[in-house]
């Protein structure tokens, strides 16, 4: 956060442990009585998004998207995705209507002109995420699906940042990747 301040670039953070974030998506998710929407959840959001009845821990996610330019997604890998409370943001806050519609998906998708970025921490080694190496497939591999889910809504994606073996780094390996960090902000997303 100070590192972006330091760049002058202005940010709103959704720590969504500290927020209590909801990770599953229920009937909550509308403020009004879930009869009078569809009983299918992706359309009865879409209803929702319309006449303005999402939960509000929603509604302030999509004021936060409408508002950026660029998304830092940043999260620690957990079993090769992402953690269940960033899945449940994704399943609840990327609705119908807002992130993409019927014809309205990848290069068409609502949130097209926006980007976005994955940076990724990991307990094992970068050797371990080679083809030859203990998990048999690159970090892409494991970072594909959450690329094909913000590419889906409009979003153009960035290179991830990966700091692999996150456990065990020492002292002048953390001053590194906070330079890395630094030029990777510099050269993908001011």
């Amino acid at each position: 956060m100070a590192l972006l301040a330091e760049l002058n670039t202005k940010v709103r953070v959704s720590d969504l442990y500290q927020q209590n974030f909801i990770a599953v998506a229920s009937w909550d998710d509308f403020v009004a009585d879930k009869k009078t929407f569809s009983q299918q959840y992706f359309l009865a959001q879409q209803e929702a998004f319309i006449r303005g009845q999402l939960a509000h821990q929603i509604s302030a996610e999509l004021d936060k998207i409408t508002w950026a330019d660029h998304i830092i997604f940043q999260f620690p890998l957990w079993w090769f995705s992402t953690p269940a409370i960033l899945k449940g943001w994704l399943d609840r806050v990327l609705v119908k209507g807002f992130a993409y519609d019927a014809g309205k998906t990848f290069d068409q998708g609502l949130l097209q002109g926006k980007t976005a970025s994955l940076v990724v921490s990991t307990q094992s080694s970068e050797s371990a995420y080679q083809l030859d190496g203990l998990h048999k497939e690159t970090i892409d591999t494991f970072l594909h699906p959450i690329h094909h889910t913000l590419r889906f809504a409009g979003f153009k994606t960035l290179p991830p940042f990966v700091t692999y073996g996150a456990f065990h780094l020492e002292s002048p390996q953390e001053e590194q990747i906070v330079r890395d960090y630094r030029e990777y902000l510099k050269k993908f997303v001011l």
